[in-house]
């Protein structure tokens, strides 16, 4: 049934729901005007006359959303607080060495990095004029953009019954509990590696759901994620291949160009992730490398004279 009442039959169906942006609580003041968070277009055309040269904007969030609203507004000239309540930015999805390198860059752009500290609250009657840090720091803002994650959208999926597990569980051809209901992106999780993950990325979303029209129409196709990311930060492209989860080394290799670099997550002696900023040639053949189950020696890639060409 949708909107209006009205009924459409379904032999299969596939849910595409997405996810929706965490925000922060009403008792806290979530829901003052000039608070915002970034998910859909709407999000952004509803905060874009916030960006006035000068204004002070507070971010709430050391993740890629939170790093990458920072570097959008300090280049227009506002004055930019960040505060992340972990020990670091980027704690939950990269190595120390990913976010030292991103600390400094935001730090040459002027944007104030506060770590291991809290929101405690906002203050303003009506519409946001300050925030209060757990440290007992209070700040005076304009406005304030809210990047603390994002929830799978489960609500219809478990309306219908369907088990949720992190998320819509699927099979691995995408078919959830229900055999004639499917579920893509970043609502769904799956079988991998002989885990579950659910993928929050562009090209999952697209990729997955290729995979699952596929299955409805019956060609029985399992996917198998390549995962892969992408943020943009000043003239910075950081690039992402594999996944990090279990790391217990990271080697860091100069680029060829000032300011390149990528750091290699190992397991042992086992690639699984790069993190390459401004270096696409270390991406490209550290994806290859991944996606083909090779892992080159960690003193060849700690090497700048290694052709990383011949490690495939």
């Amino acid at each position: 049934m949708i909107a209006g009442g009205h009924q459409i039959k379904y032999d299969m169906l596939a849910l595409t729901t997405g996810s929706v942006p965490r925000r922060l609580p009403p008792a806290i003041g979530g829901t003052l005007e000039g608070v915002h968070v970034v998910r859909g277009l709407d999000d952004v055309d509803r905060m874009a006359p916030e960006f006035a040269d000068t204004r002070r904007v507070l971010i709430v969030g050391g993740g890629y959303i939170g790093l990458e609203a920072a570097a959008v507004a300090a280049k227009k000239g506002l004055k930019v607080t960040l505060v992340e309540m972990a020990d670091r930015i980027l704690q939950r999805v990269a190595a120390p060495e990913t976010s030292n390198y991103f600390r400094e860059l935001h730090k040459s752009h002027g944007v104030n990095i506060v770590e291991g500290v809290g929101l405690d609250t906002l203050i303003g009657k009506g519409r946001v004029t300050g925030a209060k840090l757990t440290d007992g720091t209070t700040l005076d803002v304009d406005f304030v953009i809210v990047g603390v994650g994002i929830s799978p959208a489960t609500a219809l999926a478990e309306a219908t019954g369907l088990e949720i597990d992190n998320g819509i569980k699927t099979d691995a051809q995408g078919r959830t509990s229900d055999p004639l209901i499917f579920a893509a992106g970043d609502c769904a999780s799956f079988p991998y590696k002989g885990g579950r993950i659910r993928l929050e990325s562009v090209p999952n979303a697209i990729d997955q759901a290729e995979i699952v029209a596929r299955n409805m129409m019956g060609e029985g196709v399992d996917y198998t994620a390549k995962p892969w990311f992408w943020s943009d930060q000043y003239d910075v492209k950081l690039q992402i291949a594999g996944l990090n989860t279990g790391y217990d080394n990271v080697i860091t290799r100069p680029g060829d160009k000032p300011g390149s670099t990528s750091f290699w997550y190992y397991q042992g002696d086992t690639l699984l992730a790069v993190d390459a900023a401004n270096d696409p040639r270390a991406y490209m053949i550290g994806k290859r490398l991944i996606e083909g189950g090779k892992s080159p020696d960690k003193v060849a890639i700690s090497d700048p004279s290694t052709d990383l060409k011949l490690l495939m």
